[in-house]
């Protein structure tokens, strides 16, 4: 065996779930490489295939054995370990018993600490024959799958039944139990195209030994095919990133087919049309330059069929029944307005302890009318929307489309309440943002509807103490609270996050068994700034400096942490961060009462002393100013200007001189200093 070769590993299995496919693909392939590393393993590098029906990782040029290796071990002290008469002691006896040696084999280690005892021992560096069977047994059972299923009379589980497993070096099989199965240089290539076992002899020929069985292993290269075959059979396709992922993750063997359907279908919202294309069927949907759904869709086949007419007869056939259902229950739909449906909504249970929708519903009209008015929109038109936000959960286009959520409600407001467009926005632009950097509200309506909306189930399920615990959040709650601080800092909205609290909470009819829940809340919310901020490339200082003022407002909050940062880069940052820091230090620890009120500028002895005083009152009238404008920025780029009095006070000046007058006005002095500061921040926290 050479010093170096390829290493393949595959895992055949079941059909596995295509929408965590891609997921699992990467995540096995960098458990992989992670434990070659820490194995001290070298390779050049690495790729993944993901299929179906396999998980495969491929890894050139790894070395076939570790590196030989001392390891030295440090035992008990010189000291310790020989009495008076350089005899070893008990301690360096039980030391070289437990290293296998004798006393008098042991070694001196010496650094500028002192001098030990130790032990040296020569490790022979382990074969990959030996170490790649736990590696890959430990990669896959660090892979991400929520719930594992065991099959046949084995104890083992995985996330698919397990069919056959390939482990090679170069052109050696690694003899290994992985999941039930011994490992060899088999595997099967497509269901149907391809018959019998494939003989994979090298780790190189492992894709163009599987091409040849109708499968294209690399999952990356296979969702490109696919959006090149459906552009290239419709160059008007609409493709979704999450839809093509799933759907790489359905085929093998991709071949794309374009079918069409009625155009008296075209009459129902296209949403509904859409989703029952691509939520139902996998389907991609075909628009115009406009944006328009045309009667037509693309699908992508998991096989070449000698009759393509036939499959695309029978694709266009069942989703004709999917758009037929979206027809009829839109219909029958129509024949009720939301505003008739909200008593029905006492039938929906939200929460077993938070009562109903219709509950909620009442709840939302206050809320978004209050918030309304506080960033600008129409309070009436509010409140009738709150009171009409989860009506379309009745209605039947809902109850088949699920995800047509909101947006069954608008169009059921314009076309049956006679809403306007314009109004019943606000219903679909309620859920959003639904997931991370999705599109936020435009209207001010849909603003206060959204915040609303998630400001009511913030309040409830905290005041039921059901707070996200781990990785569950079976409520969506940081997601809530994400959208909540987006809608207001990218939309530039003041609003104080504690007064909402405090209203929402008292249109709650129960009582909450969590009397700390606006707190609780509070907190929640403002601690999923700093995931949002960090991905930004913004210090933990930076907000810990604002995050010191306790402020509520998060637009206000964003504001002073982009003033801070770029207060942060200038070069007296540096030098001011340093000042405050013994500023606050000073004030804490003097605990007698400062009798002065005022500075007293008869009890100045240095002209430090004056200069320093002279420019505190020259910025004192600006810094409040700007601090009322919010124009944090401004005012810390003028702070920055008071280094040189501020360095020279600290150089020429003894603050806790024993003159209690001159102590205390010196204290009051800076004292003022530091509230010039906190009108933006407290930057003695920069580091």
């Amino acid at each position: 065996m050479s010093d170096q070769s390829d290493f393949l590993v595959e895992i055949q299995t079941e059909e596995l779930p295509p929408k965590a496919l891609l997921r699992l693909g990467k995540a096995f392939h960098a458990e992989i490489e992670e434990r070659l590393r820490k194995a001290e393993l070298k390779f050049t590098d690495s790729t993944f295939f993901a299929t179906p029906r396999r998980l495969a990782v491929l890894v050139n040029n790894l070395t076939a054995k570790q590196n030989d290796a001392i390891v030295e071990r440090k035992g008990p002290a010189i000291e310790s370990a020989f009495d008076k008469e350089g005899k070893p002691t008990q301690a360096c006896v039980g030391f070289a018993r437990s290293c296998g040696t004798t006393p008098e084999q042991l070694i001196t280690i010496k650094n500028p600490s002192g001098s030990w005892v130790g032990f040296q021992q020569k490790v022979t560096g382990k074969h990959v024959q030996e170490l790649l069977p736990v590696i890959v047994q430990q990669a896959l059972m660090a892979l991400p799958i929520p719930k594992r299923m065991r099959w046949g009379n084995f104890s083992t589980e995985f996330v698919r039944p397990v069919h056959s497993v390939i482990m090679l070096f170069g052109d050696d099989i690694i003899h290994a139990e992985i999941l039930g199965c011994q490992s060899g240089r088999k595997t099967r290539g497509h269901r149907f195209l391809s018959k019998g076992w494939i003989e994979i002899k090298n780790p190189k020929d492992y894709a163009a030994k599987l091409k040849k069985g109708f499968v294209l292993a690399d999952f990356m290269q296979r969702k490109e095919k696919i959006r090149k075959a459906a552009y290239a059979i419709n160059p008007q396709v609409n493709i979704q990133e999450d839809l093509l992922d799933e759907v790489t993750g359905l085929v093998e063997w991709p071949v794309a087919i374009c079918g069409h359907f009625d155009e008296k279908f075209l009459e129902v919202p296209q949403e509904a049309l859409i989703s029952a294309m691509q939520d139902h069927q996998r389907y991609f949907p075909v628009m115009d330059k406009n944006d328009r759904l045309l009667p037509q869709f693309v699908t992508i086949s998991n096989i070449e069929s000698t009759d393509e007419k036939q499959v695309i007869a029978g694709n266009e056939r069942v989703l004709r029944a999917r758009l037929a259902d979206a027809a009829f229950f839109f219909e029958k739909d129509k024949k009720q307005t939301l505003e008739s449906r909200i008593p029905v909504l006492k039938n929906i249970v939200f929460q077993a302890k938070l009562g109903t929708m219709y509950e909620k519903a009442q709840r939302l009209s206050h809320l978004a009318e209050y918030i309304a008015k506080k960033i600008g929109a129409n309070s009436d038109e509010a409140k009738q929307l709150g009171l009409l936000a989860k009506t379309d959960l009745t209605t039947e286009l809902v109850g088949e489309f699920p995800e047509l959520q909101g947006i069954a409600g608008y169009y059921y407001a314009h076309l049956v309440d006679g809403i306007s467009k314009e109004i019943a926005k606000a219903l679909l632009e309620q859920y959003r943002p639904r997931f991370a950097n999705d599109n936020l509200p435009q209207t001010s309506l849909g603003k206060a509807l959204a915040i609303a909306d998630r400001i009511d189930t913030l309040i409830g399920v905290f005041g039921i103490n059901q707070q996200p615990t781990g990785d569950k959040d079976p409520f969506g709650l940081r997601r809530a609270a994400i959208g909540v601080l987006r809608i207001l800092i990218e939309g530039k909205h003041n609003l104080d996050l504690r007064d909402v609290l405090q209203f929402a909470l008292t249109h709650y009819s129960i009582q909450l068994e969590n009397h700390n829940v606006i707190e609780d809340v509070l907190n929640f919310i403002l601690e999923r700034l700093k995931p949002i901020y960090q991905e930004q490339g913004i210090a933990s200082d930076v907000l810990a400096a604002v995050a010191a003022l306790n402020i509520t407002i998060p637009y206000d909050i964003h504001c002073r942490i982009q003033a801070v940062q770029s207060f942060k880069s200038l070069s007296e940052a540096e030098s001011l961060s340093i000042a405050n820091k013994r500023v606050s230090n000073i004030i804490a620890k003097y605990e007698n009462e400062i009798a002065l009120q005022d500075i007293d500028e008869k009890l100045f002895e240095l002209d430090a002393e004056r200069i320093l005083a002279a420019k505190l009152k020259e910025q004192q009238s600006a810094a409040m100013t700007l601090s009322k404008a919010a124009k944090y920025q401004e005012l810390l780029s003028q702070l920055a200007h008071l280094r040189e009095p501020v360095d020279n006070f600290f150089d020429q000046v003894l603050v806790m001189t024993e003159d209690k007058s001159r102590r205390e006005n010196r204290i009051l002095l800076l004292k003022k200093l530091r509230e010039l500061f906190l009108h933006v921040a407290d930057i003695a926290l920069l580091q």
